[in-house]
C-alpha cells in the first residue's frame, strides 16, 4: 500500500484540548524487526510465563474492543432495510453478516484508502442480503442509509469499562491512543459518546494510508509518540491484525476476548479491560 501524509489528532499533556497534527509517513525511520526485550514484569498466563516491559503508552482498537455495535449488527441491519421496505428476519441477518464478514476481502487495487474502505462495507452489506435473498432495486439507497447509521454514537456501545481505565492511565500520565482500521466516520463515534478529548492521537487506517497488521501503521504511531516499540501496548480483539500485527513491530501486545470466546496460548488474554492495570506496568 503505498505510504500517504497520515493525520491524527493529538492531546498535549498541558492542554487537554485537542490538536492537529500532519506527519508524512516517507520521514519515519525504519525500525528494527527485532524488538529490544528489557523484562521488567512478569506474571502467569494461560499456564505460560509472560514477560512484559514497562508500559510507557498503549493503544486501543475500536471496533470489537472500545465499541460494540449496539444492539447488534442484524438489528440495525433489519430496521435500517425495513425502512427501505426490505424485511428480513435480525438474527439470519446477523449469521448472513458474520459469514460475509469473514469471506470479503478489501480490493487492493483500489488505491484510494477511504474508496477502498466503502467499497468493502458495500460488498459485506451485499452478499450479506443476497445469502437471504435477492438484492433490492433501491440497493445504492439502502447502503447510503447503513454506511450513516454506523456514523452514530447511538449504535456503538462502549466497553464497561473504557472510563475507568482511562481515567487510571491519565493518573499515571500514561498517553493513549486509537490505532484502528476505520475511516473517517470513527471521529463522529468518538464525539457522540464524549471521548474526542481523551485520546492523545487517533491513528485511523483510512487517513494514515496503512492498516493492521502492517507494520506501517505501527511504526508511523510509534514515530509519532516518541516512544520505542518495546515499552507500546497495543490492546486488540483481531489476533492476526491486533496481536501479531504489534508483536511483528516490536510492540506489546493483548488480546481483548469476551470470556466465552477462544483464543490461542501466547495471546496475553484479555477479559476485562481493567486486567490491564493487574496484568502490566505502566511508567
Amino acid at each position: 500500500m503505498a505510504a500517504r501524509q497520515g493525520r491524527t489528532t493529538h492531546k498535549s499533556k498541558s492542554n487537554r484540548g485537542l490538536r492537529l497534527a500532519a506527519t508524512p509517513f516517507d520521514s519515519v525511520s525504519p525500525m528494527g524487526t527485532t524488538p529490544e526485550f528489557t523484562p521488567t514484569t512478569c506474571y502467569e498466563n494461560w499456564g505460560i510465563l509472560i514477560v512484559s516491559n514497562l508500559v510507557e503508552a498503549i493503544s486501543f482498537d475500536a471496533a470489537g474492543t472500545l465499541l460494540f455495535p449496539k444492539p447488534s449488527v442484524g438489528v440495525i441491519y433489519q430496521k435500517v432495510l425495513a425502512a427501505h421496505e426490505l424485511v428480513l428476519d435480525c438474527h439470519q441477518l446477523e449469521q448472513a453478516f458474520q459469514a460475509s464478514f469473514k469471506k470479503v476481502k478489501k480490493d487492493p487495487s483500489i488505491p484510494e484508502p477511504e474508496i477502498r474502505e466503502r467499497a468493502y462495507w458495500k460488498t459485506v452489506v451485499a452478499e450479506s442480503i443476497l445469502r437471504l435473498t435477492s438484492l433490492p432495486n433501491n440497493f445504492e439507497t439502502v447502503f447510503a442509509a447503513l454506511w450513516q447509521e454506523f456514523a452514530k454514537g447511538s449504535r456503538w456501545r462502549l466497553n464497561e469499562g473504557v472510563f475507568d481505565l482511562f481515567d487510571f492511565l491519565d493518573s499515571r500520565g500514561t498517553p493513549f491512543v486509537l490505532l484502528t482500521n476505520w475511516d473517517a466516520r470513527v471521529r463522529s463515534v468518538l464525539i457522540d459518546h464524549g471521548l474526542q478529548d481523551r485520546f492523545s492521537y487517533l491513528f485511523i487506517s483510512c487517513e494514515i494510508g496503512f492498516e493492521k497488521p502492517d507494520r506501517g501503521i505501527f511504526d508511523f504511531a510509534a514515530s509519532s509518540l516518541s516512544i520505542k516499540p518495546r515499552n507500546i501496548l497495543h490492546v486488540g480483539d483481531h489476533y492476526n491484525q491486533d496481536v501479531l500485527g504489534a508483536r511483528n513491530a516490536g510492540w506489546m501486545a493483548a488480546h481483548f476476548a469476551c470470556a466465552n470466546e477462544s483464543t490461542t496460548e501466547d495471546a496475553n488474554t484479555v477479559s476485562r479491560l481493567g486486567e490491564l492495570c493487574d496484568r502490566f506496568e505502566f511508567a
